[in-house]
């Protein structure tokens, strides 16, 4: 394949074909952009399993509204490539990335295409007088190419860990062996000067005190706190406690940002200045409500849509709970795709409650069939069909204006909808 084609490949994937993880490629590449030199921002980054754009986002918000200049990474995108880049809330220009692609090329390394991604985003900022730098990891962590970029940040993240690319691991069953190893490939490297940590499972919190032994960490429900008081939202921690006012739905939601509000606050940012950046947040493909659009069209106002990209089992636990405890009086719907590399059975579980779950093919190569999608939520006794499309198994509901409606179970899937 030509340099153009596979620049124009690169531009249009968002499922990256070939995956191999490790930190030799990637370092060697930075060497040809001299990137010894580092940004000299205060470096964040952030691993887990779930909420890791959730809670990095939400810190953007704060850095945004205390008026820090700052440089992110995110990964997947939702409709662009471009949306992987982000400098003072501008994503890069399509061409100067197809530029920066142009010189990696050049280069005697074979990247794969999320290592390609990163050196771009390294060669981009490298000489950008920014504030702070946030790089949201990859595939675990340890040998993931954001690693190679950062490898001693000022403040790692670890979000909510739980069971997800389990074909990856050398233990591939859902048991305790399989969960110390997930732990041990997102922990076990980090050489932050901080390290916070989200609230977690029983499990996952003690294998992570395993590995974080003796390194400056900051627990939830021991360092800080969510609280919450006749439906209200409230931050704590040892020194003071407020209100949190925002527009989040869901307890997860609102744990994700006292999370980023520990942060925030120890990084020298007042309350009043938090407080304000958390009334309106928006986070694309994470709980994501559909305003207008083709999706909406013929829709009655009181019936609601929401996309999220959710594809393991912790987070379609707090997404249906979430939907479940603020919509009681509602009719569930969930429209899901998944690709053949997830855990459906354990992902599909918490739809138990919903009224109906239609099962659609996306576009991609490697799905999971919606027929043998069917035949798993039969066996968990949950009502479900297949369907064309979402479109048709929203106007395959009668009662529309009771309903809501979720589309879930792939990022990529998001793509095409949204």
């Amino acid at each position: 394949m030509s340099k153009n084609k596979s620049i124009q490949k690169l531009l249009k994937v968002n499922q990256h074909k070939k995956i191999l993880l490790g930190l030799s490629r990637t370092r060697k590449a930075l060497s040809y952009i001299s990137w010894s030199k580092k940004t000299k921002s205060k470096i964040v980054t952030i691993g887990g399993t779930s909420a890791k754009f959730s809670i990095i986002n939400i810190f953007k918000k704060i850095l945004i509204k205390n008026k820090n200049s700052f440089a992110a990474t995110y990964s997947p995108h939702i409709k662009s490539v471009v949306e992987r880049m982000e400098v003072n809330s501008k994503f890069i220009g399509l061409n100067q990335l197809k530029k920066i692609l142009n010189k990696i090329y050049k280069m005697p390394v074979r990247l794969t295409e999320f290592e390609m991604l990163c050196v771009a985003f390294a060669e981009y900022i490298k000489n950008k007088k920014i504030e702070y730098t946030l790089g949201e990891m990859g595939l675990f962590g340890r040998k993931d190419a954001i690693r190679a970029l950062f490898p001693t940040p000022d403040i790692h993240v670890i979000s909510p860990i739980s069971f997800d690319h389990l074909h990856w691991l050398k233990n591939k069953k859902r048991n305790l062996k399989t969960l110390k190893e997930i732990v041990y490939e997102k922990t076990s490297f980090l050489k932050a000067k901080r390290i916070y940590i989200a609230k977690q499972g029983s499990d996952s919190l003690k294998f992570i005190k395993y590995y974080l032994k003796n390194k400056k960490c900051f627990y939830y429900g021991r360092d800080f706190s969510l609280k919450k008081k006749k439906g209200k939202y409230f931050y704590q921690d040892s020194k003071q406690s407020f209100i949190i006012n925002s527009n989040l739905l869901g307890d997860f939601m609102y744990e994700n940002a006292v999370l980023a509000i520990k942060i925030a606050i120890d990084e020298g940012i007042s309350p009043s200045i938090i407080k304000r950046s958390l009334k309106n947040i928006t986070m694309p493909g994470r709980m994501q409500e559909i305003k207008s659009g083709r999706l909406r069209k013929g829709l009655p106002k009181s019936t609601l849509i929401f996309a999220d990209g959710g594809h393991n089992s912790l987070s379609s636990k707090s997404v249906c709970t979430a939907l479940s405890s603020k919509y009681k009086n509602k009719d569930l719907y969930a429209i899901i795709s998944m690709i053949s590399s997830k855990d459906p059975s354990s992902f599909l579980k918490p739809f138990k409650s919903f009224k109906k779950v239609f099962f659609v093919n996306m576009k991609q190569s490697n799905i999971y069939p919606k027929e043998s999608l069917n035949k798993i939520s039969k066996k968990l006794n949950i009502p479900s069909a297949v369907s064309k499309d979402c479109y048709e198994a929203i106007k395959s509901v009668s009662e529309k204006k009771n309903a809501i409606f979720l589309i879930t179970g792939s990022f990529y899937y998001l793509q095409e909808i949204i």
